[in-house]
């Protein structure tokens, strides 16, 4: 018999899966949506991913953790590349919850494939590397959406400059991650304040590109490292 702990992320994706289906099917009944064009094809191949990983969320769970992650990867390349609206990037930073359900899921499945239960630090190690690699890829989506759809901006001027600095800080904090988990936390917290910094001081980087989306996460995880840093290191 299944727990309640079990059953709680397939009901929640199922939640998710049926409010993105009402969503989709509202657009094509009220004929915005269409099977003519490109863009809206992608929306139905993100239906299935979603309904996809859904069906897997009750059976294979590190499966529907992937899809979950996929989906949510596919929002992030549709709200910020393809559309750009005017108030693009609330889509994504709405949606990114679901990436957190795809990690959890991971999380069920790596806890259910061992001899032994993993400990709670072996636990944490692996949720907050599937966190890390999740948002190194979405980091990327940004990167390539504005150097492709955004503004014409000198990135090797300042103050514009901060920007790759923090791609390169961030990549350091994202090695260190699997080895040297107090570090990565140091270097994250770090990367928060420059891009803080950066944000109050220049105006012209408030209106360039989604980047602050990543502020709250990043701060997160590198306050989790060094919470486990703390936490673990006499074990």
């Amino acid at each position: 018999m299944k727990s309640k702990s079990n059953k709680t992320l397939p009901i929640i994706t199922g939640v998710v899966t049926l409010g993105y289906l009402l969503i989709i099917a509202a657009a094509f009944f009220q004929g915005s949506l269409s099977f003519s064009k490109l863009i809206d094809i992608f929306l139905i191949v993100l239906l299935l991913i979603l309904l996809a990983g859904f069906a897997l969320s009750w059976t294979r769970k590190k499966m529907a953790g992937i899809m979950l992650m996929a989906w949510n990867a596919g929002i992030w390349i549709y709200d910020i590349y393809l559309v750009r609206e005017m108030d693009y990037s609330m889509l994504s930073a709405i949606t990114s919850s679901v990436m957190v359900i795809g990690a959890l899921f991971m999380l069920e499945w790596f806890k259910t494939t061992r001899a032994i239960i993993p400990s709670v630090q072996q636990q944490w190690k692996f949720i907050l590397r599937v966190l890390i690699l999740n948002y190194t890829v979405l980091y990327f989506i940004v990167v390539l959406s504005e150097l492709v759809r955004g503004e014409t901006v000198e990135y090797l001027s300042f103050p514009f400059i901060i920007y790759p600095l923090l791609l390169l800080i961030f990549l350091v904090g994202f090695l260190l991650s699997w080895k040297k988990e107090y570090h990565a936390g140091l270097i994250f917290l770090f990367w928060c304040a420059i891009l803080v910094f950066g944000n109050v001081a220049y105006s012209e980087l408030r209106q360039l590109g989604p980047w602050a989306l990543f502020g709250f996460p990043i701060l997160l995880q590198g306050l989790f490292y060094l919470k486990n840093h703390q936490e673990f290191r006499a074990k």
